[in-house]
């Protein structure tokens, strides 16, 4: 999008800036998506193979070494961070722009891989280059985990995922807006400057409806609440493990209100964890509703 059109006839409809606020947000939520993905993508690997995912088992000490081990897990997520790149770029390119390549570091937060381009994208053009490489990557990654049920395909599947919270966040910002605006350039242009601009008419500004706010507002409170499950669920296992046994088990494994067992064997050396998906969405629900009730009810005070 050229600055005549930012400027001329599309109005300024709303903008995204990667703020220091927002690189810290990313980090947190990615790092807690990493856990998420992957068990997510690890019962897609147990239905597969025809075996329960649960109880998960870990060994408590196994070779390689944890350097041998991080200088692995450092070379996969080279890989998986190269892959998703070059997808954006190759969605760049289906529109006929010239995609760039290269590194920055966010707010001396963390390091990011980046393909930008030139020019502007209409509302779908944009969610297309958004949405490439978690969707193309995830497929693709299912699939060939059907004929070869690798671990280590989980690893690579929950990082891309995870990897990909940035472009999620920018996407659920941009399907608020009808399908006529256009993404481009903030308007500022400022050259250190990460995000978006939202251009388009008038009219536009005014099919922002009520609706998609509350549907935004919904899903930051349940991906919210989901963090601060898992920080507890973290915390409390550290925490026995300073003062304990490091075993952990919070509601009835075997009745309905379970949330997670972390329950250490030091005979077998081995972890065995087990999660209650249903009460975690069960508080992801409802974390998401009060959340949502909670804007609106802003909303109707300023109104």
């Amino acid at each position: 999008m050229s600055a005549e059109e930012s400027a001329g006839s599309l109005h300024t409809l709303e903008t995204f800036r990667v703020t220091r606020t927002v690189a810290a947000q990313w980090v947190v939520v990615s790092t807690i998506g990493f856990f998420a993905f992957g068990y997510l993508f690890a019962g897609v690997r147990a239905w597969l193979r025809g075996r329960p995912l649960e109880p998960i088992v870990l060994p408590i000490s196994a070779h390689p070494t944890t350097l041998e081990f991080l200088g692995g897990f450092g070379l996969l997520v080279a890989l998986v961070i190269a892959l998703h790149e070059a997808i954006h770029g190759l969605a760049m390119s289906a529109f006929g722009r010239e995609p760039t390549y290269g590194f920055g570091l966010s707010h001396v937060i963390v390091p990011y891989a980046y393909a930008d381009s030139d020019g502007g994208y209409t509302r779908d053009q944009m969610l297309a280059v958004l949405l490439a490489p978690v969707i193309g990557i995830s497929a693709l990654g299912v699939l060939v985990m059907s004929a070869y049920p690798s671990p280590v395909l989980v690893v690579a599947l929950a990082a891309n995922a995870a990897g990909s919270i940035g472009d999620l966040w920018m996407a659920s910002i941009l399907v608020r807006f009808p399908e006529g605006v256009r993404v481009g350039p903030l308007p500022d242009r400022a050259p250190d400057g990460r995000g978006m601009g939202i251009y388009g008419s008038s009219a536009s500004q005014g099919r922002v409806t009520a609706r998609s706010r509350l549907a935004s507002a919904f899903l930051v409170g349940a991906v919210g609440t989901l963090v601060l499950l898992v920080v507890g669920m973290v915390g409390t296992v550290l925490l026995s493990l300073a003062l304990g046994t490091g075993t952990v088990v919070v509601g009835d494994p075997d009745g309905r209100w379970f949330l997670f067992a972390h329950e250490i064997s030091r005979e077998t050396r081995q972890v065995r964890l087990r999660i209650g998906v249903e009460v975690i969405l069960a508080a992801m629900s409802l974390g998401g509703a009060l959340w949502t009730v909670t804007v609106g009810g802003v909303e109707l005070l300023r109104s």
